[in-house]
């Protein structure tokens, strides 16, 4: 039933997507938090609130799986997963939103443009903390990132937790990142809510980024780097393994650690920092060549903003064969289950 609901899904998508934004109603999780968080001990046990709004929905889902085993068959479990499948995927139209960026880019808008990327981003956390930016490069830049978190959350992440825990996966994954968007930024509740999902997304962040590598440029992607890292948030690990897809220099390629002492020369600082210069600009050639492929267009790495842009544009393919790539793979692994 799980290869059958997810085809179903992504066909009521594709024919239909107004079907899943009816179904998509949180204010029946926005009360329950509201009730959790009122209870007389959520003030000095913060994980309270969060426990009692996770179990109560699984609870009953777990409860409505057995019945329908139970009582009726198994086979009927697809009109169950198909609305939770639908409800779990992420809010608003990303394509949509990602186009309507590329738009008001092409337009020169900055201050939309900038407000539009904030907005993508939400409460989701940036482990630079970067909100304004002063150019195109940089507002590309981050428009990239944040593109390349979201893009995973409303999408990649439900379907991997579907697939691995059935409906029940992708409920949990759904409020973990409804619960984090409704907390107050900086707050005691909202740092528990980001480790939570940190530790919920690290399989799928670790998999989105072989995925990318299988369908994008597999010699620049840091995936070692990416599987090893538990200091950066699932959004900076993903920029890193998006970038490296698209062929472009990631933080993780060009970062050169040099400890400075008192033993440490200038000759050794200048050499140093000749050797990251040696290797943005051998990431940079690396990337022309896939952007070019990518959008089909001419580039020079150093001409700024359209080589920024050019990432942005070209990241919105790859989501598409990305998930190809893995409605294939299950389908293959389903004809041998």
């Amino acid at each position: 039933m799980i290869f059958l609901s997810l085809i179903a899904v992504l066909a009521i998508i594709y024919w239909s997507n107004n079907t899943a934004s009816m179904l998509q109603r949180d204010g029946w999780f926005i009360w329950l938090l509201n009730r959790a968080r009122s209870l007389p001990s959520a003030a000095s046990f913060p994980l309270l609130p969060m426990i009692v709004v996770f179990i109560l929905p699984l609870l009953v889902v777990m409860i409505a799986i057995w019945t329908i085993v139970h009582f009726l068959s198994a086979n009927f479990l697809f009109f169950l997963y198909v609305p939770v499948l639908l409800y779990s995927l992420g809010r608003g139209d990303f394509l949509a939103e990602v186009n309507n960026y590329i738009a008001t880019a092409n337009r020169g808008d900055s201050v939309l443009a900038s407000k539009l990327v904030d907005d993508l981003r939400g409460h989701a956390e940036d482990d630079n903390d970067i909100n304004t930016t002063n150019d195109w490069k940089s507002l590309h830049a981050q428009a990239l990132k944040v593109i390349g978190y979201r893009g995973f959350e409303r999408t990649f992440a439900v379907l991997f937790w579907f697939v691995i825990a059935g409906a029940v996966g992708a409920l949990l994954y759904r409020m973990s990142a409804i619960y984090r968007e409704q907390t107050a930024p900086h707050s005691n509740e909202a740092v528990l809510a980001e480790k939570w999902l940190w530790l919920i997304e690290f399989p799928a962040v670790r998999l989105m980024g072989l995925t990318w590598a299988f369908v994008g440029n597999f010699d620049s992607c840091p995936l070692r780097d990416s599987v090893l890292d538990t200091e950066n948030s699932s959004m900076t690990i993903l920029n890193n393994s998006l970038r490296g897809a698209l062929g472009a220099p990631t933080d993780l390629y060009i970062k050169t650690t040099v400890e400075v002492s008192a033993d440490v020369t200038p000759e050794e600082l200048e050499e140093a920092a000749e050797e990251i210069a040696e290797a943005v600009i051998e990431a940079e050639e690396i990337a022309q060549e896939t952007i070019e492929d990518l959008v089909g267009i001419t580039l020079s790495p150093q001409a700024e903003p359209a080589y920024s842009f050019a990432l942005v544009k070209s990241s919105v393919p790859l989501y598409s064969r990305s998930l190809l790539f893995w409605v294939g793979a299950i389908a293959f692994a389903t004809l041998f289950i």
